[in-house]
């Protein structure tokens, strides 16, 4: 794809991932159309695009509120027509054990990233598959792949996304529309600092996959979006993990559950059995 002169959304956008896509995305000549929540960081953004002599414009929405969805889509295909790429990058949720997540809370992870994504490419799908082209990528993380302890509703929304990506491009094959995914392993953002002690529950073994920047995700979208390709991961090391990871579950599940933060009651269990094969008490176990 030739990303000079595209129309290109981006939600999510007002910082972290979102921000720097759509940032990239202008350098490369798109008009960029960015999309969250609150207005401020988005106008901000806005103002750096122009600055360097790019095309940009934000609309403030929810998009996990249908509602709002529908009215944002509504002013971009009357003000500037179909998208030619869509970048579902906006995902909320915490790591959370599930006695520890509300149902309310569970409800607002699964609306954000999933049914956002879902909404938002379906207010202009319409229209993609009357041109005949476009391309929808959705940003996804590794616990879509690989679950880990602490993260069930933050995990289930993202195993949902890449459910949707599968179904969505089997839906499209053939009308000219192409579904990416790119799926980074952790990524220096603002979330972590939203989310006080979220980075203490990701298990040391995806520690080891290394970390990245938004400016160098955002630079992975470019080029997975250049070259039209389908699920990429990245950096090299989880990508040369993943293809395991699917191939054989049980021993990566294994190694995220032994590194990875174990539940009090799965701890409490583990002191009583060595307390009874030590003949000991679990205080005593403990203490030792």
């Amino acid at each position: 794809m030739e990303l000079d002169r595209k129309l290109a959304l981006v939600t999510g956008a007002s910082s972290g991932i979102g921000e720097a896509t759509a940032l990239a995305l202008a350098e490369k000549g798109a008009h960029v159309i960015l999309v969250a929540r609150t207005p401020e960081p988005l106008d901000s953004v806005v103002a750096s695009i122009r600055r360097a002599g790019g095309r940009a414009d934000a609309i403030p929405a929810d998009v996990g509120s249908i509602h709002d969805v529908r009215a944002m889509a509504s002013q971009v295909l009357e003000r500037w027509g179909v998208p030619d790429v869509i970048v579902n990058n906006a995902g909320a949720g915490r790591f959370l054990f599930i006695d520890e997540t509300d149902p309310e809370e569970a409800v607002a992870m699964m609306t954000v990233p999933y049914f956002a994504a879902f909404y938002v490419t379906r207010a202009f799908i319409e229209g993609m598959l009357e041109r005949g082209s476009g391309t929808i990528l959705q940003i996804n993380t590794p616990a879509a792949t690989i679950p880990w302890p602490g993260s069930v509703g933050y995990a289930s929304s993202r195993y949902a996304l890449r459910g949707f990506t599968d179904a969505l491009r089997q839906d499209l094959r053939g009308t000219g529309i192409r579904v990416s995914s790119l799926t980074p392993a952790k990524v220096s953002s603002p979330y972590f600092d939203r989310h006080p002690g979220a980075e203490d529950r990701i298990p040391a073994i995806e520690k080891l996959l290394g970390t990245m920047t938004p400016d160098q995700v955002a630079r992975v979208v470019i080029r997975t979006l250049e070259k039209g390709r389908r699920d990429v991961h990245t950096p090299w090391r989880w990508a040369a993990v993943e293809p395991f990871a699917r191939a054989f579950p049980a021993p990566i599940s294994w190694l995220t559950w032994r590194t990875g933060t174990r539940h009090p009651a799965a701890m409490a269990a583990s002191r009583r059995w060595m307390s009874k094969s030590k003949g000991t008490s679990p205080n005593e176990v403990d203490a030792s």
